[in-house]
Order: structure tokens, then C-alpha cells, then sequence
């Protein structure tokens, strides 16, 4: 359990199997207590490596068999993980929630905690943010008191909470959040974790005009995605990278994004193959296709994920796939379904405590707020209600527009580094030190000093691994 709590996968893997081993020399009942508990820590295993399927499948069979109060209750919590994972709602509901007890097995208080978590979650994308924030604090408490606020595991509620913070437009509170527990979420987060901190840091980034810093902290996430094996941070952190590089205008660079995630699916096979995974590549490669020209399409493959987070009850999905949807439904002249689409997310974000997906749209997202504010005006219109609502994000829209400084990454800076320098980036990022890099280039170590320094000025960083992830998000590498 220590290994697991401090994401040593691999580690805990290997202590399992040499116990699994040892099992022949006890006597069978005392075997049979074991062989139990290990086939737990092998599902918690695998949900850490975010292959909630295999979990559930060894979790459910521990569920029809008879097992310690314990047992059950940590078996039955990463069931309704894996369902919650996959949408697998009916499920999900079938299986009885018991109540959240955290004194007792410390087992016990981390798999209360996860219950929680999931419940907050699950209210997040069903748009109840008062209570997803509400569930937050409970599972944070309740961190505290399984985990003394620290480990990885601990700091789910804490995602969850700057999620719903950032939703509702704190964007400063929610980056205080996340950036405090960005170090132990890169040693020892989860998946959920992880998604959720890099994503909303680029986001936020975005929102203050720092589109370096959002691609940078993208470009870190997809590397902790690879090092972990976690297919779907990677899809994610590339998703949003490649939309903030079509927004820049930079085709070219989201395109060899785009493209070192086709190589990973094609290397690692089914593991990119999965729901999640697939939904963020689909809607990458859509971004890129209706970058080179719009189509009907695209709006049709945009339409059915739309139709799809729906189906599936993720509401809060769904309202940020409208967003997207409504403005391509706009451009091609499908006005009328797009004013539709339109009151239909605002509604829904209004009724649910969503700010921030309406802010977070692009440069036509304005003028249908515009509009839908003078349609809401009329006496006869049934969206009067709407009309604060509609005002708050125009007020906060307009806020935006005016100190907006429209992103440039200057293609001179991948131009700037010499070929040199583009090698030395290369070997830094492969672990290599200055004395290696010298020995391998031929050259002193002070000259590869040298070089560092100038490569540092010129990606605007100050460490080797900001340069590396610099540099990568540039297409340098």
C-alpha cells in the first residue's frame, strides 16, 4: 500500500509477485487471506496506470466473492471508478454506496476519500458546481485525515476544487491551488490529477495572454504522461496544445504535434485506442481540419462528440464542445441552429455556475454574445432571464478584448539556434550532462557552457528542462 499511495507502480508490481511466489509456503487459509489482499493491490495498481478496465474487471470478481469489510469496500470503490471512467453510469448507480467512514483501516479512509472525489466529479460534469465544491472540501477533509494532506492521492479534491474555481472565473485562487501542489502532482499524482492541473494552468496562462507558459506547462504534462504510460494525459496536454498553436496561427507546429501523437498510437496500440483517448484525438485532428478550411465535416464530427458527452451525462463537456460547435455552426451560415445551440449552453452554464467556458471561446464567440444579449432584450423573447447573465459575460469579455495582445511566438527564435545549439538542446533532453555532451561534440565543456547560456537567453528559460520543453513545443526537437 506504501508504494501505491506514492505512485511506485512498478515497484509495488514487483513486491506483488514476489509475494504471489511465497504464497505455496503458507498454510491455505492464511494463503487464500493473502492471495485476496494482493489481487486488490494488483486493481489499485492498474487503476493507477489508468487501466480502469483490467481493474475492474479483477474488482468486480472480488465483489462476488466473500471478503473482509475492508475488502469489499476498497474493491467496490475502484468499481465505481472504472465505471465512472468509461460513463458506465447504470453500473456506476448499481453498486451500493455506503457511507464515507474515515476513521477505521486507513484503506478505509482512502477509499472514502475516492468515493467523494468520484461524487465531486461527477457533479462537476453534471453542472451541480455548488455541490461538486461542497463534495471537494468533504474529500479534501478527509485527505487530511487519511494521508496528513500530503501524497498524491491527496490532492484530487484539491484538482477538483481549482477546476470548479477556475469554472467560476477565481482564476487567481485556482492557480494558487494548483501550482502549490504541482510538484508533489508530478511525483506522486494520479491521472485525474494530472489531467486536470495541466490543462487548467494552460488555460489560465491563456487567459493572461502567457500563451508560452500554457504551451510550456502542456509540453511538461505530455512528457510526465509519457514517463508514466498515462495515453490519456498525453492526448489531452497535445489536444489542448495544438488548439492554443492553431490560435497562434502556427499550422505548421500543430500539425507535428498532431503527428507525434499518431506515432505514439501507432507504437503503442490499443492503449491509445481507448474512449477518452480517442475522443481527444478526434478532436484534435477536426481543430486541424477546419484550421485549413472550413467543412461541413468537421461540424458533423464536432456535432456527434457533442452528442456523444451528452449521452454520456457529462453536461460540463458538453457545454465547452457547444462553445466550439456554435461558432463553426456560425461561420458556415447555420445561424439559426447556432442561436439554438446558443441559448441551450447558456442556460446551462447559467443554471450551473459556468463563467469561464464562455470566456474561454474564440474571436466569434463576442459578436453571438452580442446578438443573443439584443434577442434576450426583446419583451416578447422567453430568454429575458438571461439577459444578467448574458451581460456579466460581455462586461468580462470586453474586459479581455481590451488588454488582449494577440499571441506572436516569433518563428525567429527557432531560427536563432544554430544547428549546434539544436543539438545540445537534444542531448540535454536525452539526460545528458555538459561533460558528455562535450565528449560527444568534440569540444570543452566550457564552450558547451557556452552554448547553454545562449541557448537559455535565446528560448527565453532559466533551467535545462524549460529549454527542453521549450524548444519541443516549437518543433525544434
Amino acid at each position: 500500500m506504501r508504494l501505491l499511495v506514492a505512485m511506485q507502480v512498478n515497484e509495488a508490481l514487483a513486491e506483488i509477485e514476489r509475494l504471489e511466489v511465497q504464497l505455496g509456503d503458507l498454510p491455505p487459509a492464511m494463503a487464500k487471506r493473502f492471495r485476496t489482499a494482493i489481487r486488490l493491490f494488483r486493481t489499485a495498481a492498474c487503476v493507477l496506470r489508468d487501466d480502469s478496465l483490467a481493474a475492474l474487471e479483477i474488482a468486480m470478481s472480488h465483489l462476488k466473492e466473500s471478503g473482509t469489510y475492508e475488502q469489499n469496500y476498497f474493491a467496490a470503490t475502484l468499481s465505481r471508478l472504472a465505471f465512472w471512467q468509461h460513463g458506465m453510469f447504470d453500473f456506476y448507480d448499481s453498486l451500493a454506496k455506503r457511507q464515507a467512514l474515515v476513521r477505521g483501516p486507513r484503506s478505509r479512509a482512502i477509499s472514502a476519500m475516492l468515493d467523494v472525489s468520484i461524487e465531486a466529479a461527477i457533479a462537476l460534469s453534471q453542472l451541480q458546481l455548488a455541490t461538486a465544491k461542497r463534495l471537494a472540501s468533504d474529500a479534501a477533509s478527509m485527505g487530511e485525515v487519511a494521508l496528513k494532506g500530503a501524497g498524491g492521492l491527496a490532492s484530487l479534491p484539491a484538482c477538483l476544487t481549482a477546476e470548479i474555481l477556475y469554472e467560476e472565473g477565481y482564476l487567481d485562487q485556482a492557480d494558487a491551488m494548483l501550482h502549490d501542489r504541482l510538484p508533489i502532482i508530478k511525483a506522486e499524482g494520479t491521472i485525474e490529477s494530472a489531467v486536470r492541473a495541466y490543462v487548467i494552468l494552460a488555460r489560465i496562462a491563456r487567459q493572461r495572454m502567457q500563451q508560452d507558459v500554457a504551451v510550456l506547462l502542456l509540453r511538461e504534462g505530455e512528457i510526465l504522461g509519457e514517463r508514466r504510460g498515462w495515453p490519456r494525459l498525453v492526448a489531452a496536454c497535445i489536444c489542448e496544445r495544438v488548439h492554443l498553436l492553431l490560435e497562434a496561427g502556427l499550422m505548421t507546429e500543430a500539425c507535428r504535434a498532431f503527428e507525434s501523437l499518431e506515432r505514439q498510437a501507432e507504437t503503442h496500440g490499443c492503449a491509445y485506442s481507448r474512449p477518452q483517448v480517442m475522443t481527444y484525438r478526434t478532436l484534435t485532428r477536426l481543430r486541424l481540419s477546419w484550421a485549413e478550411g472550413p467543412s461541413s465535416e468537421a461540424v458533423a464530427s464536432l456535432r456527434q462528440l457533442y452528442h456523444e458527452s451528452l449521452e454520456q451525462r457529462d453536461y460540463y463537456g458538453g457545454c465547452r464542445l457547444a462553445v466550439e460547435l456554435l461558432q463553426m455552426l456560425a461561420s458556415i451560415g447555420e445561424t439559426e441552429e447556432a442561436d439554438t445551440l446558443f441559448f441551450r449552453a447558456l442556460k446551462a452554464g447559467a443554471d450551473g455556475g459556468l463563467h469561464q467556458t464562455f470566456l474561454d471561446g474564440g474571436a466569434g464567440l463576442n459578436m453571438l454574445l452580442k446578438r443573443a444579449y439584443r434577442r434576450a432584450e426583446m419583451a416578447w423573447t422567453p430568454g429575458r432571464e438571461m439577459l444578467p447573465f448574458l451581460g456579466s459575460l460581455l462586461s468580462a469579455w470586453n474586459a479581455r478584448k481590451s488588454t488582449d495582445q494577440s499571441y506572436q511566438p516569433s518563428s525567429r527564435v527557432g531560427e536563432a539556434l544554430s544547428k549546434r545549439e539544436r543539438d545540445i538542446v537534444a542531448m540535454i533532453g536525452q539526460g545528458f550532462s555538459n561533460k558528455l555532451i562535450a565528449r560527444t561534440l568534440q569540444i570543452s565543456p566550457e564552450t558547451v557552457k557556452s552554448h547553454v547560456k545562449r541557448i537559455f537567453a535565446k528560448l527565453s528559460v532559466s533551467t535545462r528542462s524549460e529549454a527542453v520543453c521549450r524548444a519541443g513545443s516549437l518543433g525544434l526537437l
